[in-house]
């Protein structure tokens, strides 16, 4: 089977990519994957980082387009796995799934923003014209998607080694296409709506059968050829791979602009399954998008974190997360300045270090900004800020920390931006798993982790978060190692070691 997995945001390095990367390692064991960003990735860097082996997977760069542009590219694919937050990108797979880490909004304002920014883009590319006179016309109409070159003067129209066509008008009628005739034909497969059909030639007319019954109004056809490029066997001067010719001169010949938006609430409902990483997240699937989902919490390495024995523990208070502004940031101003008035309080006595690990994000302003602002914070007292470290070095800092403080969430109101909370907290889960004894803010996913007052704290106010952390501080070593193995074995039924397991059940009926 081909699984195409699509996440617009590899270069993050976040939770939600190691999560996704962990699924696709899995799928690939079984299947043939295919990882989908839509800008270049260092992929060897992200393995490294996320501690992933992607090996097996092969990589395919989409263009940086809206959703309904990229929709049609999902139909090469036997199932098709969309992991990118926020996504409104309707499947045209045989079979789809969508992973959700928190489920965005769908409501009216939202839909009438995203229609009021699609209009004027179609104002801008004057496509608005060429739909409302495709929507005229009567009979099939073919529309180049994807990998189609412009048509040239005489009429024909070149494809490439892929090629996506929307066919509208022919529904249940066999697909008919007319090539150029004495043309190069590249042709060895092709798709319709995902599914790989027969096809044959009769003179220069590539035939395509439909499914009986098929009332669909528009159907998409992915076409697979062997390409040739004619400037390297001397024929022409033309450096193009070329698959296929087609002869628009006897067709209706659509423009991009008859490209169907859907809204975002008929591209939720088109995915076969919803998979969720938390009991948080699915409550909120049910609450916003009225559908049901399969939980699949995400690995952790226990076993890569419980090794060379007991970790011998440091006066370290570490937190890890990426340094972003807005949306479910970290909190790491707030932390840093509990931290500070913490010690000028006599809470937490000299000795200990507040430590922040977490990959910087830089394709925004505000984003470098809070980096700066969160360094101007700290400057003066024991913190360390430490961007972009290694995997090896963030697993010495999980071992070497006492204490693993986590505040995402801390001074929002989760009725209303749950978006801004931790879905689930795989950080705090790896600092578990190396005997951390686990602080965090009492809401969203850190509950179904931090699952009682045994495994560690949860704290929703600094009172409460001093009262704890000048317990912690103060207590012996033998008191906070005790308190670090049972949040240690807890974090077994998340065991990247059943995950296999875990993965084959949640995708049972798409890909087992």
């Amino acid at each position: 089977m081909k699984i195409g997995i699509y996440n617009r945001y590899w270069n993050t390095f976040g939770g939600g990519e190691n999560y996704t990367g962990s699924v696709a390692e899995i799928l690939s064991r079984d299947h043939e994957v295919e990882l989908i960003s839509i800008e270049p990735v260092d992929w060897s860097r992200l393995e490294s980082r996320l501690h992933l082996d992607l090996s097996r997977c092969t990589m395919r760069e989409w263009p940086n387009e809206p959703c309904e542009r990229l929709s049609p590219r999902s139909s090469h694919y036997d199932l098709f796995v969309n992991s990118t937050y926020s996504s409104s990108l309707m499947p045209r797979a045989k079979k789809s799934a969508l992973i959700c880490y928190f489920p965005h909004r769908v409501d009216a304002l939202s839909s009438m923003r995203g229609r009021a920014v699609q209009w004027v883009r179609e104002l801008v590319r004057g496509s608005k014209r060429d739909l409302l006179r495709i929507g005229r016309r009567r009979g099939d109409v073919i529309t180049p998607v994807a990998g189609v070159y412009d048509v040239e003067p005489d009429g024909r129209a070149w494809i490439s080694a892929e090629a996506i066509l929307m066919v509208a008008g022919a529904q249940s009628r066999p697909v008919r296409i007319p090539l150029w005739p004495e043309a190069y034909n590249g042709i060895e497969m092709i798709r319709l709506d995902g599914e790989e059909l027969p096809w044959h030639m009769e003179g220069n007319i590539l035939h395509v059968p439909c499914k009986p019954n098929d009332k669909r109004h528009s159907r998409l056809l992915s076409i697979f050829c062997k390409p040739v490029v004619m400037s390297e066997l001397a024929l022409s001067s033309d450096s193009r791979q070329l698959g296929a010719c087609i002869d628009t001169r006897s067709l209706k010949w659509g423009s991009e602009g008859a490209l169907k938006r859907h809204s975002p609430r008929d591209a939720l409902r088109a995915y076969d399954r919803i998979i969720s990483i938390s009991n948080f997240t699915s409550e909120w699937i049910d609450r916003r998008w009225q559908l049901p989902s399969t939980e699949l919490q995400p690995p952790i390495d226990t076993k890569l974190f419980g090794l060379d024995g007991p970790p011998a523990k440091e006066k370290i208070i570490l937190t890890v997360g990426r340094f972003f502004a807005g949306g479910h940031n970290k909190k790491h101003h707030e932390i840093a300045s509990a931290f500070i008035r913490l010690r000028q309080e006599g809470v937490i006595p000299d000795g200990w270090r507040l430590v922040f690990v977490g990959s910087r994000h830089r394709e925004h302003q505000m984003h470098l900004d809070y980096f700066d602002r969160l360094t101007e914070l700290c400057a003066g007292h024991p913190i360390d800020i430490l961007p972009d470290l290694p995997f090896a070095d963030l697993l010495t800092y999980y071992r070497k920390a006492s204490i693993y403080w986590h505040g995402a969430g801390w001074g929002e109101r989760v009725e209303q931006f749950p978006e801004r909370f931790e879905h689930f907290g795989m950080t705090t889960c790896e600092a578990m798993a190396c005997a951390c004894v686990p602080v965090v803010f009492d809401a969203a996913g850190q509950r179904e982790i931090v699952a009682s007052e045994d495994l560690g704290f949860r704290y929703s106010t600094y009172e409460m978060l001093a009262t704890q952390m000048g317990m912690l501080v103060n207590a012996s070593p033998e008191m906070l190692a005790q308190i670090g193995e049972r949040a240690q074995k807890s974090i077994e039924r998340f065991a990247r070691a059943n995950f296999q397991a875990r993965v084959r059940e949640a995708f049972r009926g798409l890909a087992y």
